[in-house]
């Protein structure tokens, strides 16, 4: 008789996976403005941040981790504005996290030493896109 009432039970429906929530430009431009040392001044990002440069980068990527520290890397490359790119690429990529399911404080703790060095060398000129990714990764639980 179980066996009848389990063969009546519409099969599990899949939920759709909600879309990544992805970062604005003035967003972008807010983070940077705040990090900024109050003597500092500011000038618009020499680097298209918008739906052309920076942010596009993340537009195929569907994953909060690989985004936030693809983005991140992104930005500290570009050093788009005049001062403050690796905080505002942590920021993002923290918010990134946040706003996808994700704690973003426990994969990027303020105190985080080998992301830092990551986007030191991001920031020399160096590809550690892929090096990144794969650090955040493997802090996922």
């Amino acid at each position: 008789m179980a066996r009848r009432a389990a063969d009546r039970i519409p099969g599990v429906t899949p939920i759709p996976s909600r879309p990544l929530i992805r970062p604005t430009v003035g967003l972008a431009v807010a983070i940077n403005r705040a990090v900024r040392h109050d003597d500092g001044w500011f000038d618009e990002p020499k680097t298209s941040i918008g739906s052309t440069g920076l942010l596009a980068a993340i537009d195929a990527v569907e994953d909060a981790t690989e985004a936030a520290a693809r983005l991140a890397f992104r930005v500290t490359l570009a050093q788009a504005f005049g001062e403050g790119n690796k905080r505002t690429a942590l920021l993002l990529a923290r918010w990134i996290l946040d706003r996808n399911g994700q704690d973003g404080s426990a994969l990027l703790p303020p105190d985080d030493g080998q992301v830092a060095q990551l986007l030191i060398k991001a920031a020399a000129g160096q590809d550690v896109e892929d090096e990144l990714v794969a650090e955040l990764r493997s802090r996922q639980q």
